[in-house]
C-alpha cells in the first residue's frame, strides 16, 4: 500500500483535479511539522535560535506536467537578508565546512504514513 495504489485509485475516478488539491491540503501540515521538528533537532547546536524552523511554511497545491503536488519549504530571509530556503539548503546537503544533515529525506521517511492516511482519509471524505 502506498502512493501507486491511491494513484490508481484516484485515475479511475477520472477527474482528480477536484480531489488532489484537498488531499494535498490536508496532508502538508502533517510534513510541514516534522521538518519544522528535524531541522530544530538538527541545527540545535546552541547558537540557533528557531527561525529557520518558524518559516518552514507549505505551498498551496499546484499541478504540471508530472501531476498535482505541495511543496513544504523555508521561506523569507533571516535578519542578516540571508534566505532561509538557502540556509535549509546548507543544512540539508552541507557546505566545504559542514556536514550534511539529511532533515529533507528524514522528514518524508518519517511523516510518510501518516500523509498517506491523511489522504486517504480525505479521499474517503470528499468521494463518499
Amino acid at each position: 500500500m502506498g502512493f501507486d495504489e491511491l494513484e490508481k485509485e484516484l485515475m479511475a475516478l477520472g477527474d482528480i483535479a477536484d480531489v488532489a488539491p484537498a488531499m494535498l491540503e490536508a496532508a502538508a501540515p502533517i510534513l510541514k511539522e516534522e521538518l519544522q521538528s528535524q531541522v530544530q533537532q538538527a541545527a540545535n547546536k546552541g547558537y540557533a535560535t528557531g527561525d529557520l524552523a518558524r518559516s518552514i511554511k507549505a505551498n498551496k497545491p499546484g499541478e504540471n506536467h508530472l501531476g498535482h503536488y505541495v511543496s513544504v519549504t523555508a521561506k523569507g530571509k533571516d535578519r542578516k537578508g540571508i534566505r532561509n530556503n538557502e540556509k535549509l539548503a546548507y543544512l540539508n546537503y552541507g557546505t566545504s565546512k559542514q556536514n550534511a544533515r539529511p532533515v529533507i529525506s528524514k522528514a518524508m521517511k518519517n511523516s510518510e504514513k501518516k500523509c498517506l492516511d491523511t489522504m486517504q482519509e480525505k479521499f474517503n471524505e470528499v468521494t463518499g
